[in-house]
């Protein structure tokens, strides 16, 4: 990535509800991800929404390892709370929408990829489509499913494919904790994605345009998963809310 853009990246960082949420358009950060996958180390980019956040507030743990990560705006909740507190997120970078330009970044620079996660055949059937879409793409694929026992292959067969991007969609905390376990064996580019492959896969379909452009395409995910989502999004938002709003207020007492 240019200098200009991290330079305004850095500088336009802010804590949002104990994370630390750098400020990317979806250009700034597919290149950031292609300098991760080129560079020596390993760096993991998490995607911040307010779930995230309140799981960041509450547990000791998943607060310390969002402070080892690249964190982006992945929910409209977070750009909504950095203006509040008087910062500026340029835009939310939704995972679905950043999938697809990393993807291509990748094709285009030679870096093979690897989609893990998912129920049996999801994760599977995301890759292929994505192989359809994308011409070049090196793409494998693994389901999320995988006992004790079998981390060790996997983690061979993500060595064996090359892989310089990988995808991790187990859900929030789990893929970040599983991400932290095993960093020493995973690849320069580590992202987590959540329930991607479920759309990528074309097994969920994604809100209309206008809920997107509304911000409230986790109103839409809440009427396709009432019963896993519900305590997260009616509950879970007005407790972002309500830290945001502390934290503001705290803010202007300083």
């Amino acid at each position: 990535m240019g200098t200009d853009a991290a330079t305004r990246t850095d500088l336009d960082a802010i804590e949002v509800s104990a994370v630390r949420v750098s400020a990317f358009t979806v250009e700034e950060f597919t290149a950031r991800v292609i300098a991760m996958a080129t560079s020596p180390g390993v760096d993991v980019a998490v995607g911040v929404n307010a779930h995230v956040c309140n799981l960041a507030r509450n547990d000791a743990r998943m607060r310390a390892l969002l402070q080892r990560t690249t964190n982006y705006a992945d929910g409209q909740s977070v750009v909504w709370a950095a203006r509040v507190l008087g910062g500026r997120l340029p835009e939310r970078l939704a995972t679905t929408d950043t999938a697809l330009p990393v993807l291509r970044a990748a094709a285009a620079a030679g870096i093979p990829v690897y989609f893990f996660g998912a129920a049996a055949g999801i994760a599977e059937s995301a890759a292929e489509r994505m192989r359809a879409e994308v011409p070049g793409l090196q793409l494998r694929a693994h389901h999320g499913y995988v006992a004790d026992g079998g981390i060790d292959a996997l983690l061979d067969d993500i060595a064996d494919h090359g892989t310089g991007i990988l995808f991790v969609g187990l859900g929030d905390p789990r893929q970040q904790i599983w991400i932290d376990d095993h960093r020493d064996r995973l690849p320069g580019a580590v992202l987590t994605c959540g329930g991607l492959f479920d759309w990528l896969s074309g097994s969920n379909r994604r809100a209309p345009g206008w809920m997107i452009s509304a911000g409230l395409e986790w109103l839409w995910r809440l009427m396709i998963e009432p019963r896993r989502l519900a305590r997260r999004y009616l509950v879970g938002n007005p407790s972002f809310m309500l830290a945001v709003a502390r934290q503001r207020l705290q803010r202007r007492r300083a």
